[in-house]
């Protein structure tokens, strides 16, 4: 029998995961407060190996940002999760100090409605109707980005890229994907030109036929995606355009289930 893997839940707004045990390595994805996550092997110095409960994903981490998990604790104070809409709301904690948490942030309220995000007491500062309400569909919650800049392996308002704003619109709505376009492109139906529709999904290519970019149909003739910022440029046959340049080519599009 394999022995039970620890569980952690970060303790920071958001944590940068990295595919080397170095803060020079490349930012592959992002970690969100409250998302937990299986430490899978300890680094030099505080570098730990972790594995995303929520998708799977793999890649290394800061340990200070990170704090135990502790179910029996959670389920004994009566604590139920739930997941921020708003693209950012700040938080007081309970020393005073201020926090933004971003969309995908997961909060535990217990029956007073009092919050805590690994173990962290906090108390919003806006209404939690406000923070909790659902969008209606994928493409609600992607266009809640907008103007947010593109930011390699990001996965919040402050930085988001392609792939990552497509992962956290439709776990907003409570839907899974997986983390990269190439993963994503690989869920759903696929759909014709002709039979296209608001809240499809369309992937482009590279030179080589990889999939490299995603975004999600506003109507038939605009896109929603993260290009340099989160923005809705013109979708034709041959891909996407702005300022009279083709930026993307367009390899194929799918519906999600």
């Amino acid at each position: 029998m394999q022995p039970k893997k620890e569980v952690l839940v970060l303790s920071v707004p958001c944590a940068p995961i990295r595919t080397k045990p170095t803060d020079a390595a490349e930012m592959c994805s992002e970690a969100l407060a409250g998302e937990a996550a299986y430490m899978l092997e300890t680094g030099e110095k505080d570098w730990i190996q972790i594995e995303l409960v929520a998708d799977g994903y793999r890649g290394w981490s800061d340990r200070k940002q990170w704090r135990r998990f502790d179910a029996a604790e959670e389920d004994s104070r009566g604590l139920k999760p739930f997941r921020i809409q708003a693209p950012t709301s700040p938080w007081v904690r309970k020393d005073g100090g201020v926090i933004h948490l971003p969309a995908g942030s997961i909060v535990h309220l217990d029956e007073s409605s009092n919050g805590f995000f690994a173990g962290i007491a906090v108390n919003p500062i806006f209404s939690m109707d406000e923070l909790f309400e659902v969008y209606q569909n994928p493409l609600e919650a992607a266009c809640s980005f907008l103007g947010a800049p593109y930011r390699w392996g990001g996965r919040c308002i402050w930085g988001i890229d392609c792939s990552g704003l497509m992962q956290v619109a439709f776990l907003l709505c409570g839907q899974w994907l997986p983390r990269d376009a190439s993963q994503q492109a690989q869920e759903g139906q696929p759909v014709r030109w002709s039979e296209r529709r608001s809240g499809d999904l369309t992937f482009f290519s590279n030179d080589e036929g990889r999939i490299i970019h995603v975004g999600i149909l506003k109507d038939e003739r605009t896109i929603l995606h993260a290009a340099g910022e989160v923005a809705m440029d013109t979708l034709k046959e041959d891909g996407i355009w702005r300022d009279g340049h083709r930026t993307h080519a367009l390899e194929f599009m799918r519906r999600m289930k």
